[in-house]
């Protein structure tokens, strides 16, 4: 009876709590850090406008059309013939701000160019069906984003003042892959791609993820960062083995009801509230961001008092968990945060069907080996869930072997691509980031780096090679532009 009663003291205060359910790090594309400063000034600069789009490029007895979603911007115009820079939208709902601001916002200006961000079909407002089921949803896949991509640089280019322009694509992340296959698929139509962050082998087992968000904390914290990272999940994983560890560790992470310990699924999401925080953290790194981190974990107080208490502290904090909620790690939760037409659920698809990336345990001596429940089992299970059962294993694993047949893996075969990562950033272990694409294609890899860094403005907190790098591109761009327009490309 006096256990029961501790228990109950334990979780009364959880069953009063706004429960939040655990999902997976979103990659939404905030805009440029600092374009508050020049918004309220220059957004009536952006337009916001549709192109009427096929459903289906290769079907041409499909008439069904849909609405493509884009913005633009000419203020450095130079008017007829100048270039047409292409921010191309990923999954994630684009926004002004990267027309305001940012690396390929300073290469129109420099080079009086036409900008335009379109945005990828079924995200965002591109919406085509309002239920994403599985048969919707077979329209969406990269032939049919690079046929929009195609197809929209064709329609632009009728209007006269296009006609001899020529064009620059940029693209962050999936988007990177979209610009650099974009040039290998229809050269014709774009004189050269910027990608930033392009994670090109499509790969369904992906344990090397949480091997450089590893050894990200160890490069900027130190053995002492790691070492207190150890620690707390090491006392997790001790926690789970009896019932007054159990109450403790749920009570650190701030769960709103006991782990179910016998549902391997359950547990994947528990384990993935912590990894997937981590990996949030590293992503969008900057210098010092991870230091800061870091010093919170020796601090006594900042996260917690003990090792695993400032786990939990740090992801509290981290994905702003307020005073009045707690976290609900059931799978069946987990599940309903993909039910909706929602950009998650759009992406969960392309992942089911075309690329994997799926961040499994590793086993190479990492922090996060122990959290084995993030298996390749758990993410195609809901693949299947919440799509179809067809979406197992194999089905998932042969969508990836088509993509890589078809753009090459990490043997893409472009030209005039500029190639850029950050090598903190865990996208980069599925790109070319050791060595040059080709002659025409730079590959630039940069130490304190993570996700995109290119793709910001210049910030404080950006080292020299950040910076050049940035710089790198803008005269690369230009001198494509110099060439093209002397007629020697």
């Amino acid at each position: 009876m006096i256990v029961f009663l501790l228990f109950l003291s334990l979780f009364s205060t959880s069953w009063a709590k706004e429960p939040r359910s655990v999902t997976m790090i979103e990659e939404d594309m905030s805009p440029p850090e600092g374009y508050d400063d020049v918004y309220a000034k220059n957004a009536r600069n952006v337009f916001v406008t549709w192109m009427s789009m096929p459903l289906d490029h290769f079907d041409h007895q499909n008439p069904t059309m849909f609405s493509m979603r884009y913005m633009f911007n000419e203020e450095f115009f130079g008017g007829d013939g100048y270039p047409i820079f292409i921010l191309a939208g990923g999954e994630w709902s684009i926004q002004a701000g990267w027309l305001l601001a940012g690396n390929m916002y300073e290469m129109a200006r420099e080079n009086k160019g036409f900008q335009v961000y379109t945005e990828h079909r079924y995200y965002g407002a591109t919406q085509i069906f309002s239920n994403f089921t599985a048969e919707n949803l077979r329209f969406l896949n990269i032939d049919q984003a690079l046929a929009d991509l195609a197809y929209f640089i064709t329609e632009i280019k009728k209007q006269p003042r296009f006609a001899e322009s020529e064009v620059i694509m940029y693209g962050g992340s999936y988007a990177a892959n979209m610009v650099m296959w974009f040039k290998k698929r229809y050269p014709h139509l774009v004189l050269g791609t910027v990608a930033s962050s392009g994670p090109i082998l499509a790969k369904v087992d992906f344990p090397e993820y949480l091997e450089v968000v590893h050894e990200a904390f160890t490069l900027e914290g130190g053995e002492e960062c790691i070492g207190h990272i150890r620690r707390g999940l090491d006392d997790t994983l001790a926690a789970m083995q009896t019932e007054s560890g159990r109450r403790l560790l749920e009570r650190s992470y701030r769960l709103c009801q006991p782990l179910d310990y016998d549902n391997e699924y359950a547990l994947a999401v528990f384990s993935g509230l912590i990894s997937w925080t981590f990996s949030t953290s590293v992503q969008q790194a900057r210098p010092g961001t991870l230091q800061s981190v870091c010093k919170n974990f020796t601090d006594h107080t900042s996260f917690g008092a003990t090792p695993m208490e400032k786990i939990g502290g740090y992801i509290a904090i981290t994905r702003g968990l307020g005073a009045n909620s707690c976290w609900s790690s059931s799978y069946d939760n987990f599940l309903n945060n993909y039910q909706n037409a929602t950009n998650s659920r759009a992406w969960y698809y392309q992942t089911c069907t075309e690329y994997g990336y799926y961040q499994t345990a590793p086993s190479s001596g990492t922090v996060f080996d122990g959290l084995k429940w993030l298996s390749l089992d758990f993410y195609t299970d809901v693949c299947k869930k919440i799509f179809d059962e067809r979406f197992d294993l194999a089905f998932v694993e042969d969508g990836a072997r088509r993509v890589n047949l078809i753009f090459g893996g990490l043997e893409p075969v472009v030209n005039n691509t500029i190639n850029i990562h950050g090598y903190i950033d865990p996208w980069r272990a599925l790109g070319v980031y050791k060595d040059d694409i080709s002659e025409t294609s730079p590959t630039y890899t940069v130490n304190r780096a993570s996700h995109c860094f290119d793709m910001q403005g210049w910030l404080r907190t950006d080292t020299i090679e950040m910076t050049a790098v940035q710089q790198r591109a803008r005269r690369t761009v230009t001198s494509w532009l110099s060439k093209a327009k002397a007629g020697t490309s």
